[in-house]
């Protein structure tokens, strides 16, 4: 179980910094082409929050080290002072809304820093079973020095 929660684990990790770049495009196309893709961009960033919680969740049931849970919380909390505090009191407080693009830079490399670590997990779970199983006639034989 562990192995195939490690692979959707990167497939999930990976997807959220593509789905960063479908964020900044949406901006991009509101920004330069005049189309009015604000509420796409406000609504597709509500729901990505769903990937730093699904990875949350994975990294616990796929046992990934504790350095990548530090990060992958790490990365829960940016993404919600981003998305949940600087987008909310940019008419309060528009000097620290200013901050909203610069948290969606840091959020872009927290979740390349996850995904460009995510291929040793699975490497690592296949490893891992293959050099844990002992071989029966070894053991039957026992050691190999001369008595």
């Amino acid at each position: 179980m562990v192995k195939w929660t490690r692979i959707f684990y990167l497939i999930v990790v990976w997807l959220f910094p593509v789905a960063i770049l479908a964020q900044v495009l949406f901006v991009g196309l509101s920004l330069f082409t005049g189309q009015a893709l604000w509420g796409t961009h406000r609504d597709f960033g509500h729901t990505l929050g769903v990937f730093p919680l699904l990875l949350i969740i994975l990294a616990y049931l796929g046992r990934v080290p504790r350095q990548d849970k530090l990060l992958v919380w790490l990365q829960f909390g940016v993404y919600l002072v981003q998305a949940e505090v600087f987008a909310a009191i940019r008419d309060a407080v528009p000097f620290l809304a200013a901050f909203h693009p610069v948290l969606a830079l840091v959020l872009f490399a927290l979740s390349l820093i996850l995904a460009l670590r995510s291929p040793t997990l699975v490497r690592a779970e296949g490893k891992a079973h293959s050099t844990s199983r002992h071989s029966p006639v070894m053991e039957e034989k026992g050691s190999l020095a001369p008595d």
